[in-house]
């Protein structure tokens, strides 16, 4: 059964629909594909045999959803053992009738079901054998061209019982073709063009720009930045960023860069962490205040950028800094 819903969804998956099925007359085609007999013996545990089987398939579609459907299928040759005649080898065949409901989940692809009669014939070597039995069937039909389905479908014949043959099931998988007489393309007529009143553009809304904006923050000034060999920003530094912040609050396309910066002092590797630290602790502050992290792009360059000499305390201090810019943008103007 897993390959038959894998083979199902396989057909969903066709080509993008080409056509829609609205379908009204008769059609017929054939199909083919394996038969299995299922407790075809006596013994102790289940057993049965399985053939190829092949059969016609004729119907009548009322509209795109109720078809009158109609098979007669060779189910095969099969090899029975039972009580009352011992073993026997003969040709299963069933002729089948049943409405046919569709479920469309494309416009051009159909799930359908059946459930109806099938009056089954067993002619072997012990004798020629019929009767009535439930029939139902599940599948997926497809409209491949304007004439043309294809379909692949289950069908079950319930328990074939007539004293001779003992609660007997066939199930046929089959792959079938149907050709549907007098049916044409039913893609939709182009909608008769009608010219739209022309309608002035409205004016654009004046754009403006605004400038890049940089705040440097850094231990040569007279506001304290970090302590020594910390990353926590002091309160005075945080309030000197409120422009900037402000900026990103007011316009949403604002975005801002900081990038941290040590002196040579220590070894690279620990400054380098210093400096992504001192960075994200200046970042806080503009998320802190309610500005999506985001729009915030954030980085350490350690030591490697000094705008001063290290040789002198002056010039190591210039050089622990953090740099924040809000680079240009384009806004709209609100009138």
């Amino acid at each position: 059964m897993k390959k038959v819903v894998t083979s199902l969804g396989l057909l969903l998956a066709v080509a993008p629909a080409a056509y829609a099925q609205q379908d009204t007359g008769p059609y017929m085609g054939g199909r083919i594909g394996p038969s299995f007999l299922e407790d075809s013996c006596v013994t102790d545990t289940d057993c049965g045999d399985s053939e190829l089987g092949a059969g016609i398939i004729t119907g009548y579609d009322f509209n795109n959803w109720f078809a009158l459907e109609g098979t007669y299928d060779y189910l095969g040759r099969f090899d029975t053992v039972f009580d009352t005649f011992g073993k026997a080898s003969g040709d299963l065949t069933a002729l089948t009738i049943a409405p046919k409901l569709s479920y469309h989940v494309k416009p051009d692809t159909a799930l359908y079901g059946k459930v109806g009669g099938a009056m089954w014939n067993f002619n072997s070597s012990a004798g020629d054998r019929d009767d009535v039995s439930l029939m139902g069937a599940i599948g997926v039909d497809h409209q491949a061209t304007d004439n043309i389905n294809v379909r692949l479908e289950y069908q079950h014949i319930n328990d074939m019982d007539d004293g001779y043959f003992s609660s007997v099931d066939n199930n046929l998988v089959t792959v079938g073709m149907t050709y549907h007489f007098g049916r044409t393309s039913s893609e939709p007529m182009p909608e008769p063009m009608v010219e739209e009143p022309v309608m002035a553009e409205p004016a654009p809304e004046p754009q403006m720009v605004a400038e890049p904006q940089t705040i440097v923050l850094s231990e040569a000034g007279e506001t304290e930045l970090f302590g020594f060999d910390e990353a926590t920003l002091s309160p005075q530094a945080a309030a000197s960023l409120q422009p900037l912040i402000n900026r990103l609050l007011q316009h949403e396309e604002a975005t801002a860069t900081i990038i941290g910066h040590t002196d040579s002092k220590g070894p690279a590797a620990y400054n380098q962490k210093l400096s992504e630290r001192r960075a994200q602790a200046v970042a806080d502050v503009f998320v802190d205040a309610g500005i999506d992290a985001e729009r915030l792009t954030v980085m350490g360059k350690g030591e490697s950028t000094p705008i001063a000499s290290n040789d002198t305390v002056d010039g190591r201090a210039k050089n622990r800094r953090v740099e924040v810019t809000s680079p240009e943008f384009v806004y709209v103007e609100v009138q």
